[in-house]
């Protein structure tokens, strides 16, 4: 101060203070740059798992549509008992035949681990894409065991519960069960004329096609995300 060289030191101070602060931006740029560097290696296992498991869904869904269709073939077959043209020894030998096959129904519902785990870390904004984080949101908040595919559970429980103890005859329950019994003879039931048992074979076939509809709209947006994907894996 004697020399007059407060200017110079002032001059100093602040070119020190700018040093400081351009060396914490930088470090603050570094660490940013580092943080989004593990965000984008985070997004791309979770979004590697992701896709796993939409194609493992999209495998499910076909295998369903298979079954679906020979189903509908097994429904269509068992109608065929109230045909006219039949007698009842017939009939019963058709629902023999197509009894346990009948029983079976396949329902649709996503592998979400992965998902769950995104959500759980609260870590869904690192999927960079917004179309891709709306797609899966929709997806995998939908609930896919109510809808068409609860009906047809209910429907395929219904007819088991209701219809089939009808096919309980006497002669059934002599040769499986060993009982004599006063049940209906073969001869005697009139289960060709049950109108609740056609209609809701009529109605499991028509469940069955809405299924296949909503099983086939699946398979698109399963396809449409997966697509989404790999565009943000490269």
């Amino acid at each position: 101060m004697s020399e007059n060289k407060t200017g110079k030191y002032f001059k100093y101070a602040i070119g020190e203070i700018i040093l400081v602060v351009i060396g914490i931006l930088i470090a603050l740029q570094i660490n940013n740059w580092n943080e989004k560097r593990q965000d984008n290696y985070k997004e791309q296992i979770y979004l590697q798992d992701i896709k796993a498991s939409l194609i493992t869904d999209s495998l499910r869904i076909n295998s369903i549509l298979k079954f679906n269709n020979k189903k509908i073939l097994i429904v269509k077959k068992l109608m065929s008992i109230f045909s006219d043209t039949l007698n009842n020894y017939q009939r019963f030998e058709i629902i023999n035949e197509l009894s346990e096959s009948f029983t079976a129904y396949e329902v649709f519902v996503p592998k979400r681990t992965t998902w769950d785990n995104l959500l759980s870390s609260e870590r869904l904004s690192i999927v960079d894409s917004k179309e891709l984080r709306n797609l899966l949101m929709e997806f995998y908040s939908f609930d896919f065991n109510g809808g068409v595919q609860e009906r047809l559970k209910l429907m395929n429980r219904k007819v088991i519960d209701n219809v089939f103890p009808q096919f309980f005859t006497r002669e059934f329950a002599e040769q499986e069960l060993g009982l004599k019994t006063k049940l209906s003879t073969i001869k005697e039931s009139k289960i060709s004329q049950n109108k609740e048992f056609i209609s809701d074979l009529y109605g499991i076939t028509y469940l069955i096609n809405l299924q296949n509809n909503f099983l086939s709209n699946t398979l698109n947006q399963i396809k449409t995300s997966l697509n989404l994907i790999e565009e943000n894996l490269n």
